[in-house]
C-alpha cells in the first residue's frame, strides 16, 4: 500500500477543499472555499466565476494549493486526515471533464452555462500527506498520481464494468452504503469507479467508498467486490 494511494483515498473523497491563492494585488495568501469532483488521475476540478477573487488571482499567477480533508469533523481535528495538493490551475473544455464535475455537482448546471463560468483542474506538481499525529510525507506529483495506465483502463472501460457489477452483484452498492459506510435508506446506484474506489449515489447523495488497497485489473476488481458480497 503506497502513500500516494493513501492520499488519493482521503483527496477522492472529498466535495469541497479549501483553495489557496496569492493576491493579484500585494501576494499575500488568500483562501476560499471550493467545491470539487477530480479527473481520473485524482486532479482537482473546479468551476469558477470570473468575477470571484480567487479566479482573479488565479489569472495572473496559477499556482496554488488545495486541502482536502476529513478531520474538521473529529473532536481533535490535527489527529484527522488531509492533503495539500500543489500545482498550476489551468482552464479545461474537455467533455468528460466538464460531465465528470457536473455528474458529482449537478445542481452547478446552471452555472455552467453562463458565459463567466468556466471549468479548471489542478495540475498537480506536489503532494503533502499528513495521515495523523507523527504521519506526515511530500510526494511528487507522479507518486501521488499512481499509475496512469490503470486510472485510464478504469476510464475507458466504466460502461462495461459498470453494467457487470449491476448484472452480476446488483447489491454491491447498497452493501457499501449501508452496511459498510453505515449510510441510511435503499436503492443506491453505482456512479463510478477506479483502481481506489466507487462513487455510490442515491438520489441527489453521492459517497465514496475506498477500497483497502489499490485494484489495478479487472480480475483483482472481481475478487474485490465478490468479497465484499460475500
Amino acid at each position: 500500500m503506497t502513500t500516494g494511494f493513501e492520499a488519493r483515498k482521503i483527496v477522492r473523497s472529498c466535495r469541497s477543499g479549501a483553495l489557496a491563492t496569492l493576491d493579484r494585488n500585494d501576494q499575500s495568501p488568500y483562501v476560499s472555499f471550493c467545491a470539487t469532483t477530480f479527473d481520473i488521475y485524482g486532479q482537482p476540478l473546479f468551476l469558477l466565476s470570473d468575477l470571484a477573487d480567487h479566479t482573479q488571482n488565479i489569472n495572473v499567477e496559477p499556482r496554488v494549493s488545495f486541502l482536502c480533508e476529513q478531520a474538521s469533523t473529529r473532536s481533535n481535528p490535527q489527529s484527522g486526515p488531509r492533503v495539500t495538493l500543489v500545482g498550476r490551475v489551468e482552464k479545461v473544455r474537455q467533455d468528460d471533464l466538464v460531465a465528470r464535475y457536473l455528474e458529482i455537482h449537478p445542481s452547478a448546471k446552471m452555472y455552467a452555462e453562463f458565459s463567466d463560468f468556466n471549468f479548471y483542474r489542478l495540475i498537480v506538481e506536489k503532494a503533502h500527506f499528513v495521515g495523523g499525529f507523527g504521519q506526515a510525507e511530500w510526494l511528487q506529483g507522479k507518486d501521488y498520481l499512481g499509475d496512469s495506465a490503470v486510472f485510464l483502463n478504469f476510464s475507458k472501460e466504466q460502461e462495461d464494468v459498470i453494467s457487470y457489477l449491476n448484472t452480476e452483484l446488483p447489491q454491491l452498492s447498497t452493501i457499501c452504503a449501508t452496511k459498510l459506510l453505515k449510510q441510511p435508506g435503499e436503492a443506491w446506484q453505482l456512479l463510478r469507479i477506479d483502481g481506489d474506489g466507487m462513487d455510490l449515489k442515491r438520489a441527489s447523495w453521492i459517497i465514496r467508498y475506498p477500497f483497502e488497497k489499490e485494484v489495478k485489473t479487472r480480475e483483482e476488481l472481481k475478487k474485490v467486490v465478490h468479497d465484499i458480497c460475500s
